[in-house]
């Protein structure tokens, strides 16, 4: 990769214009087929990014046929800001959509139509990544120093956990929000630390500029969980048999990709050349590629409600929840291959 990182090189850097055609066409995904009735085949996925090497198996069942020969015609769209997902999905904007576990418990807590279906990512990504000439080497060096966030409603309340945990009052902690520019801020050290980069992306492509270190949420304190999920609507799963059909199908064709790229690395690389094409060289796609690939469960989209309900009850004892949620309703099994 070139010097500093360029305009579409970071994972955050969101596709504005192209988001207002895409919600606009996911809208249809429930129409009849012209002239026989027949529902269609069509589902609408709303990204939490840009394409990038965490969606390795949506693009790989995507490149292999394997969504269509499940039964679906998949239409993959990008955010037009971090907060889409939940809404989009709980106002029957769009299907499904990707997600992260603290944000999907978050959106129900709040009283949004979500429920994740299947775990996407179910390792925690999530990492405080730090300039070594910071002097940042673990959570007891928060003190003082400025953390830079994208905007997620659970970062602040973690970086705040994390520094509390360590001794540190997170008062002395300056948190600015810097949406996509996560990368930026590190290189041009205008943080001395960013929280909310992902070890297998940012962990790996900001190495390859300057020295960091790369410390996982869970090494700091946070308890495991599933970093993206892929996020539906409950009510519609209830009420729409045909809706229902297709996030089955939609999950039967992902669990094919997944277990594709598991067995195959080079096409899950070769699935993610042209939609993230201009953002990463060969090299360091490859690379992200078979990091996330490493983190891939062996049973596809296996969640367990006793997880989520522990972790839902350890965010609102430490202030990432407004109320006490039953995490195990947030999630569900049913819809898995």
């Amino acid at each position: 990769m070139n010097s500093p990182l360029h305009s579409p090189i970071s994972r955050r850097r969101l596709g504005l214009a192209a988001a207002g055609a895409a919600l606009a066409l996911a809208g249809c995904s429930t129409r009849a087929d012209a002239g026989g009735g027949r529902q269609s085949r069509s589902v609408s996925l709303l990204l939490d990014w840009n394409p990038n090497p965490d969606h390795v198996t949506l693009y790989t069942a995507q490149h292999t046929g394997a969504f269509s020969r499940a039964g679906v015609d998949v239409a993959i769209h990008n955010p037009g800001n971090t907060a889409d997902a939940a809404k989009q999905v709980s106002l029957e904007q769009v299907d499904l959509a990707v997600s992260y576990e603290p944000d999907t418990l978050i959106a129900v807590a709040q009283g949004l139509q979500v429920i994740s279906v299947a775990a996407l990512i179910p390792a925690c990504l999530t990492s405080l990544i730090t300039r070594k000439s910071s002097g940042i080497t673990g959570a007891a060096d928060l003190g003082g120093k400025t953390v830079a966030l994208s905007g997620l409603a659970s970062q602040k309340p973690s970086v705040e956990y994390i520094a509390r945990k360590a001794g540190v009052d997170p008062a002395t902690i300056t948190m600015p929000n810097v949406q996509q520019s996560l990368d930026q801020a590190l290189l041009t050290s205008r943080a001395d630390a960013v929280y909310g980069a992902f070890r297998n992306i940012e962990g790996i492509e900001l190495a390859e500029k300057i020295p960091v270190t790369v410390l996982p949420a869970t090494e700091l304190g946070l308890p495991n969980y599933s970093e993206l999920v892929i996020i539906a609507n409950p009510k519609r799963l209830h009420s729409d048999a045909a809706y229902a059909a297709r996030v089955k199908a939609f999950l039967k064709g992902l669990a094919t990709g997944q277990a594709t790229a598991i067995a195959d690395p080079s096409t899950a690389v070769a699935a993610m050349t042209a939609p993230t094409k201009g953002s990463y060289d060969k090299e360091t796609l490859a690379r992200m590629v078979r990091a996330t690939i490493a983190l891939l469960g062996k049973n596809f989209g296996t969640q367990k409600g006793s997880d989520w309900a522990s972790f839902a009850t350890w965010m609102h004892a430490n202030g990432l929840l407004d109320r006490k949620i039953d995490g195990a309703t947030a999630m569900t099994t049913t819809y898995l291959p």
